[in-house]
């Protein structure tokens, strides 16, 4: 993460600088036309502009560093220079961890990096945790690479010392290859070589014995020896115990084994056959012989009779009152280690700010928030200069149109004037120039509502009946033109 915060920290304070020259320069003319209370959102866009295009220059630079550093590792690569390679690359690696790439723009550059450091990692074919994590990151990113995998397995089988982050590097690899038999029987070379019989390791096995073809005598003893020494009773068990009695192994523990995988395997479809071998190998031996054998291989055959154990299912009461307790005094083991781990965690995290990593960050974060305030000033000062810039403006004066047509169309007349302004908001709705005009009478007082103006009673006859006509009006009438009372 310390990148991240220096790739903001610096991202931000170029930003900041470059979008406030800008809104210095752009802001105070803007202000005048669109007024200052606008400023807020060009100013935001020119420091969102000015972040934007640092992270383009940034990114750009930094791939032209790093494939000149790239460049400079492969000429030293091909004369033999081992260790100008590797201070080339830890120059190219400081280049990615850098300022210069974002989280989003640092992928490609960093899978390019690690590309080459994995290749010549595996050419120089050195051990230790650092090598075995540099080709376990690539093997990762690159897990498709089958030379590079097979040039590893090389090393591993070759007497190289393995280590936890090899045997992570061997799963990958069997997960990425698993229809590849070169590659799977040098994984369970390995495997065997290690012991090991947990669930990675025996899918490889079990991908071994099914693909039909045989294996070599030495790999299938050594496979049925680590089953024997577990000892394992189970499908795949049988099948390796069959083959190595087949091919005439004389290991005593075979023949228990069978017995004792011919008692824990259900038939199915897919067992039926192993079970009919194993029948045929066990033939000239009575179920007794059988039952004695099965049950000195597992000792939890030991008493059983001749039915499968798996087969009783009854709950014993008893048991679940002592899993209860064992419950009770986890939780509250876990309780009591609460505070425990809570405490740790804030030790690891003082002793992590202590740390020349942890200051880093900090100095980092705090120049970034630093750069973030600044900013913000710094777009407070524009609109500020902006406002003091703001033209006077003068009230417009408004000017009088004379209207020299004489006639108009009188279409309603109400005693209220609400009633006149509504019906004159209606028309003006169409589009119509409408008004109304107060008019006086000896008891009562009219509001006359009135369209437009013409210059002939012809024209205002015209208007009137395509107005009835579209329904906008009732009755009319041709009047003379009066000035509204309200424009």
């Amino acid at each position: 993460m310390g990148y991240l915060f220096k790739h903001l920290a610096v991202r931000l304070w170029t930003a900041l600088v470059a979008g406030s020259l800008a809104a210095l320069v752009v802001l105070p003319p803007l202000a005048g036309v669109a007024g200052p209370g606008w400023m807020v959102v060009p100013g935001l866009g020119l420091l969102a502009g000015a972040y934007w295009l640092t992270g383009v220059v940034f990114a750009a630079l930094g791939r032209r560093r790093l494939e000149r550093l790239l460049g400079e590792a492969t000429v030293w690569d091909r004369a033999g220079m081992s260790r100008e390679v590797r201070q080339t690359l830890a120059r190219a690696a400081a280049t990615v961890d850098s300022f210069f790439f974002s989280p989003f723009s640092r992928r490609a550059p960093a899978r390019r990096l690690l590309s080459q450091m994995g290749r010549c990692q595996l050419a120089r074919a050195e051990t230790g945790t650092a090598s075995d994590a540099i080709v376990g990151a690539y093997l990762q990113a690159f897990p498709r690479d089958r030379d590079a995998a097979i040039k590893w397995l090389d090393g591993m089988l070759a007497g190289r010392a393995a280590t936890r982050q090899s045997h992570d590097i061997a799963a990958r690899i069997g997960a990425a290859h698993p229809e590849d038999a070169a590659i799977g029987r040098m994984l369970a070379q390995f495997y065997l070589a290690e012991r090991r019989c947990d669930f990675a390791a025996l899918q490889t096995y079990r991908q071994l014995m099914d693909a039909g073809e045989p294996l070599p005598a030495a790999m299938l003893g050594s496979l049925a020896d680590l089953f024997l020494a577990e000892p394992r009773a189970d499908r795949l068990a049988l099948k390796v115990y069959l083959e190595a009695h087949e091919r005439g192994s004389r290991d005593t523990r075979l023949l228990p084994g069978i017995a004792a995988c011919s008692r824990m395997i259900h038939p199915s479809p897919l067992t039926l056959p192993l079970l009919e071998k194993a029948d045929t190998v066990l033939a000239g031996m009575d179920a007794s012989r059988r039952s004695g054998m099965a049950s000195a291989f597992l000792s939890e055959l030991a008493g059983t009779g001749p039915e499968h154990p798996a087969r009783e299912r009854r709950i014993r009461w008893p048991a679940i009152g002592s899993m209860v307790r064992r419950g009770a005094a986890g939780l509250c083991r876990l309780a009591s280690g609460g505070a425990a781990g809570i405490s740790s965690v804030l030790r690891g995290l003082s002793g992590g700010l202590r740390s020349r990593r942890g200051k880093s960050v900090v100095k980092w974060a705090v120049m970034g928030l630093f750069m973030v305030a600044v900013g913000w000033l710094v777009v407070n000062t524009a609109i500020y200069l902006a406002d003091t810039f703001k033209p006077v403006e003068t009230a417009p004066v408004p000017v009088a149109v004379p209207v020299t047509d004489p006639f108009t169309l009188q279409v309603a007349a109400y005693v209220k004037e609400s009633d006149a302004q509504r019906y004159v908001d209606q028309l003006k709705g169409h589009g119509l120039d409408a008004y109304w005009t107060r008019a006086s009478g000896a008891s009562k007082t009219w509001y006359q509502v009135r369209v437009s103006h013409f210059t002939t009673k012809a024209a205002a006859r015209a208007v009137g009946d395509d107005l009835k006509k579209r329904q906008l009006i009732g009755d009319y009438y041709v009047a003379n033109y009066k000035r509204p009372d309200i424009p």
